[in-house]
């Protein structure tokens, strides 16, 4: 029978590329390290030159029993199954979980993807939903794709050869064309074919940042989930047809930053359209073509789509009765990011979700990720769930910049807050109106989160009066004594209490919609305005932070606000003006109070 497994690299006659320097290591040195961490230990290189046959030896320095040999007959006999690496590709895969995803689909050969940053020059693939190849594509490309491309490594069984035939793109062509079935593993690792200088360039900088080992399926990795429609594309109502679809510009850019960084980046999107009957599965497909064919423009891509196709609704006039089901996909709910989740090997404590609606943040509650609302698209304003984001901010671009310049910076800033928090505490959060208190008390309680607390945040904002009920100065805004007594009442510990909504756009209170209990360990963070102005609630507080800010700095985001709720110039600037006057001498004097100020100026630049 021979040896069950073994890996066969490319390397040609040629030294190059095989022993060209990739920061220090050749490439062929890297791909030999890639298969030590691995089980498998035979290895045939396939090479004329004496250079490579002195550079491998015989491998036992790596764990490895490694041969050269010119040609490909001499090795093709030695094993049932043959895991194939192109010489000139720099990878780091777990070939361990390649071979056996492989075994378990029973194919004749199994082609490793993954999404390109240069899909116009790769061998692009036409996948079937349970995996199957169906086609072969190579450049150029006309029209819309997947960006599913096969960069050179597989797996084939030996009883797939003729000949001893392992040149990749004629073995699959042959493959197809007799009918042998043909699987893709379609993976987020890390996978640069060297067939120019400027991936030579690119490679030697993804090494030295560290973007192999990130995006390994070694160990859980960060992912930035991403919200289809108000996120990437254009919100539309509901895009049905493949013209509606059109990006957001700076999008890809964004999302391009993300790829380079090393995040997971799997889209999660609820398209009812298909359970109402208007779209079918097969468009919608077309639809996610154009979509990754368009950001594939740009040099950016998505590593998985996730749809929810369902509609809860049994009753629905002109539905797909088999789609009309209550599921666990439809967001908030968590189905998607957990199929992400496994797929990609995601750490989701350390995982965010851009969204633009309010069940995206719900989604990102429920599954223990930071929630970041994008003010394109609905906004959040589509009324489908309580839940609040951890930041706001315009777009895809804005959302990037927080998850890759701000929060290495402000959750240092947070972990010294947190470091004096404990399981029960109370913390109030005070400060001016557009001080930052708001963002800095959800990210301290994501921060929290992330240290295995879990945090919930009380906005007393909740308690602000319809604004034909207000009385006089900053204190006659909020009902004190609602909010003093749903906070004594959460503060017990296992009693529910229900805040109100506030509608900042028509500045009214309506009754509230989720239930707030406090478990033993819980703990609590109430900010606020006025949250360090009552003694009560500080004789319930464990610790008490005052946030600072500059005056011209709170002004600029007084005015941005305020102009996004459709104010003038003018009527801003008297409010402003008002607030000065009523809200900074009571709530100055309510910073002596405060075990602590911080500020959040310099961090979110």
């Amino acid at each position: 029978m021979g040896n069950l497994a073994q890996v066969v690299i490319l390397a040609g006659d040629g030294d190059t590329p095989a022993l060209t320097d990739i920061a220090g290591v050749p490439l062929l040195g890297r791909q030999l390290a890639m298969i030590a961490r691995s089980t498998l230990r035979d290895v045939l290189v396939l090479s004329g030159s004496a250079a490579i046959t002195r550079y491998c030896g015989d491998g036992a320095a790596r764990g490895l029993a490694v041969r050269v040999a010119p040609g490909v007959e001499p090795g093709v006999a030695e094993a049932e199954t043959m895991v194939v690496l192109p010489g000139d590709v720099l990878l780091d895969v777990d070939l361990d979980h390649l071979l056996d995803h492989h075994r378990r689909q029973g194919a004749d050969a199994t082609l490793l993807l993954r999404p390109s940053d240069r899909p116009a020059e790769a061998d692009l693939v036409d996948r079937a939903e349970d995996g199957r190849v169906r086609g072969l594509h190579p450049p150029p490309h006309v029209g819309d794709f997947h960006n599913q491309a096969w960069p050179g490594p597989y797996v084939v069984e030996r009883r797939a050869l003729a000949g001893g035939d392992l040149s990749g793109r004629a073995l699959v062509d042959r493959l197809l064309r007799a009918g042998h079935p043909v699987q893709s593993y379609l993976s987020p690792e890390y996978v640069r074919p060297i067939a120019s200088a400027g991936d030579l360039d690119r490679a030697r900088t993804e090494v030295a940042a560290g973007l192999p080992d990130r995006l390994s399926l070694r160990q859980p990795q960060p992912a930035v989930f991403l919200d289809r429609d108000g996120v990437l594309n254009v919100e539309r109502g509901s895009v049905n047809t493949v013209a509606a679809l059109d990006l957001i510009p700076g999008a890809a850019p964004a999302l391009a930053r993300l790829n380079r960084a090393g995040f997971r980046t799997p889209v999660v999107t609820n398209q009812a359209a298909v359970a109402r009957g208007l779209c079918t599965l097969e468009t919608l497909d077309a639809i996610h073509a154009r979509l990754e064919t368009g950001l594939a423009a740009q040099h950016a891509y998505v590593d998985r789509i996730y749809f929810c196709p369902h509609h809860p609704d049994p009753a629905l006039p002109g539905g797909v009765p088999s789609l009309l089901v209550r599921c666990e996909c439809r967001k908030p709910k968590p189905g998607m990011v957990r199929a992400a989740t496994a797929d990609l090997n995601i750490d989701i404590a350390h995982s965010w979700m851009v969204g633009d609606s309010s069940s995206d943040m719900g989604l990102a509650r429920a599954c223990g990720m930071g929630g970041i609302l994008v003010r394109d698209g609905h906004g959040g304003r589509d009324g489908k769930s309580p839940a609040q984001p951890h930041v706001v901010v315009d777009d895809l671009a804005d959302a990037v910049r927080f998850i890759l310049d701000v929060w290495p910076g402000l959750s240092a800033h947070l972990d010294g807050l947190a470091a004096g928090i404990g399981p029960g505490d109370v913390v109030l959060v005070g400060g001016l109106a557009r001080a930052g208190k708001s963002l800095l008390a959800q990210c301290l309680s994501l921060r929290l989160g992330q240290r295995g607390h879990r945090a919930l945040v009380l906005g007393l904002d909740s308690w602000l009066k319809s604004h034909d009920q207000r009385g006089a100065g900053v204190l006659g805004r909020y009902d004190l004594a609602a909010a003093g007594q749903a906070l004594a009442a959460v503060a017990n510990r296992g009693t529910a209490i229900t805040p109100p909504r506030y509608d900042v756009l028509t500045q009214t209170s309506h009754p509230g919609r989720e239930d707030v209990v406090l478990g033993p360990d819980d703990i609590l963070i109430v900010e606020g305005v006025p949250a360090l102005t009552q003694p009560a609630w500080r004789v319930l507080a464990t610790r008490r932070l005052y946030v600072a800010t500059d005056e011209a700095g709170r002004r600029a985001r007084f005015h941005a606000e305020y102009r996004r709720r459709g104010w003038s110039d003018d009527r801003i600037e008297s409010t402003y003006q008002d607030r000065l006057r009523d809200e900074r001498p009571i709530v100055l004097a309510s910073k002596g109070y405060a075990d602590a100020e911080t500020s959040l100026d310099g961090l979110l630049d």
